[in-house]
């Protein structure tokens, strides 16, 4: 119910961004450590926000710009699961090293997608 006057598919943009604006308040709640303030001075806690909304941005954008489109609606917590904590090795051969995925890895199409995706960014020049 609402007491805008407007047409409904108007009405549902308007109050969609309220929605996605609410799960994103939600997943800095549960998924990042924002529920517990670190200090009871002003300056700390706001530097400690801060890099905290850095790190949620950080993760966003590489959900947007790295991850199969199926990944940009999940959390923190699916893509640290699925893609981030995962049992590999760091092998050295021929002056190089390697990750070597365990076998069986049922994330790894998704894990070669954002590697890829990961190799073809370019650099943003600040001016």
């Amino acid at each position: 119910m609402t007491n805008l006057r407007t047409h409904p598919w108007r009405v549902w943009r308007f109050y969609a961004q309220r929605a996605r604006v609410e799960r994103h308040i939600r997943e800095l709640l549960y998924d990042y450590p924002s529920a517990r303030i670190p200090t009871a001075e002003w300056l700390p806690n706001v530097a400690f926000f801060q890099l905290l909304l850095f790190a949620f941005d950080l993760i966003h954008y590489f959900k947007r710009l790295c991850l199969p489109p199926a990944y940009r609606t999940t959390t923190l917590k699916t893509v640290r699961r699925e893609l981030l904590v995962i049992p590999g090795r760091l092998v050295k051969s021929k002056n190089r090293y390697r990750l070597k995925l365990p076998n069986g890895y049922h994330f790894e199409s998704a894990f070669r997608h954002a590697l890829a995706k990961i190799s073809k960014l370019q650099p943003v020049e600040i001016p």
